[in-house]
């Protein structure tokens, strides 16, 4: 099973654009992105996809809504 994600995610950033394309990237993208009301709910389950308790799918759902 890969742990990259079939579709990574592009976020703007400060005028830069960031491919994130896995659980991994994206709970490192979260410990410096601004803090919303979903980043609490992204970075457990990026956390959790990237140790391998959560399938990647649901993470990167979750990341999608903080980052955008």
């Amino acid at each position: 099973m890969s742990n990259e994600w079939q579709k990574p995610v592009r976020v703007n950033d400060g005028g830069l654009t960031i491919t994130v394309a896995s659980a991994a990237q994206a709970r490192t993208f979260l410990q410096h992105a601004k803090r919303s009301d979903q980043w609490g709910e992204a970075w457990a389950k990026c956390s959790a996809a990237a140790e391998g308790r959560l399938s990647n799918d649901e993470a990167r759902q979750a990341f999608l809504k903080a980052a955008h």
